[in-house]
This record gives structure tokens, sequence and C-alpha cells, in this order.
């Protein structure tokens, strides 16, 4: 079976450069990538996330369970693609994705007591990997832990969706340090000992490090 890689990150934690850049370098390295980021812009599954729910300030409130059926239908748009290019018997094929159903788990955990969070944990876990047909589950989760000041500060001149906000970011960033530590992601902090942002470039480094000990097993 061909590797599946997923990273994970706050909103404008670097997931989508560092993604960019991974699949730039294994494509240098002579793999074959298979490029993914959720939700998806183009496609109806995704623009519903974005239009019905992200910008539109929640008016009409979701529940979790609720939210998580519409991220949960737009990773299920590409379960096919994703299964062929896993299975595929092409030399080097490589999944990297953007996000994907580790996320959804994070942020519909937010705050949750110890029963009510392995409740919800348990029933996305069952629809994303135990219901038939799954989602395949991916091989290395990689976090980019960016601070809260930072990842606002990023978000300075952008459109803020519903969850960019402080309270809310600090407590999604909680919630993903939370899975990480309990599903053994490889977490990376992405500014130094000082407080000091790394470079995208050195922040890649340390992710293709990781990435290559996976590869080589």
């Amino acid at each position: 079976m061909n590797p599946f890689i997923v990273l994970e990150a706050l909103d404008a934690g670097g997931s989508q450069t560092q993604t960019d850049l991974l699949s730039a370098r294994l494509k240098k390295e002579g793999y074959v990538p298979h490029q993914y980021h959720f939700p998806q812009e183009d496609r109806a599954t995704g623009r519903m996330i974005y239009d019905k729910f992200l910008l539109f300030k929640n008016k009409y409130p979701f529940s979790r369970r609720e939210q998580a059926l519409l991220y949960i239908q737009d990773f299920f748009s590409k379960q096919e693609e994703f299964l062929e290019v896993i299975s595929s018997t092409k030399e080097k094929a490589i999944l990297v994705s953007d996000r994907y159903a580790t996320s959804t788990m994070a942020y519909q955990t937010i705050g949750l007591p110890g029963a009510k969070r392995k409740e919800m944990m348990n029933w996305v876990t069952w629809l994303c990997y135990k219901n038939t047909p799954a989602l395949p589950k991916p091989d290395i989760v990689l976090f980019l832990d960016t601070p809260v000041e930072v990842s606002l500060q990023r978000l300075a001149k952008k459109k803020k969706d519903f969850f960019e906000t402080k309270e809310k970011l600090t407590a999604i960033r909680n919630s993903y340090l939370k899975i990480a530590k309990e599903q053994k992601w490889v977490v990376f902090n992405s500014v130094d000992e000082n407080g000091e942002q790394k470079t995208r470039e050195a922040l890649h480094e340390e992710i293709w490090t990781a990435v290559q000990k996976r590869l080589t097993k």
C-alpha cells in the first residue's frame, strides 16, 4: 500500500505552504505525490462548508454532529480516488493531504468533558474508518504547532471565518495537541526556543526528515 500523509495546523498555521513544499520535495526525490486540500473550495461539498457555515458566521447554528457530517461528506467525495492512489501499483505514489478527518476529530471535540469527548471521537471514527465504505487512515499525521498569537497576526489582513478568533483558536490548538499525543502524531513547533518564527524552509527540512523516516520503514 502506498503511504498517506496528512498535515494539520491552526488556520494560517502553515499547513498549505508545507504541503506544497513537501509535495515538491517528494517529486524532486522521484516520488509521485497526489496532493489534496480540505475543505475543497472547488467542489459542492467544500463550498457548502464555506458558504453555509464558515463564512456565514453561524447565523443558523449547526450542532457538533451536523458540523462533522458537513466535513465528512467532503472527505468522502474523494474516497474512491484516495483508495485508487493508495492501492495503485504505480511505483512511489504518495497521498498528501492538507487537513483530513483528523481535523474534524479535533474541532468537534473542543471543550467536551471525558465521556462526551470519547463518545464524539468514537462516532467520528466509526463514520470515517469503521463504517462501510470507509475512508483510508493516514499512515502519518504531521501537526504544525503555531502559537495562537502568530496565527492571528497572519490572519489580520484576511477575511476571517467562524473559528478565527483568539478564544476559538486557543481551544482548537489545545484539542489538536491532546489528539496528537493520544494518536502519536509528529508535532513540529513553528517557533524556536526564543519565540521567533522559523522560516518555511527550516520547518520544511524538519518535516522532510520525519517523512523520510516513515518512507524508509
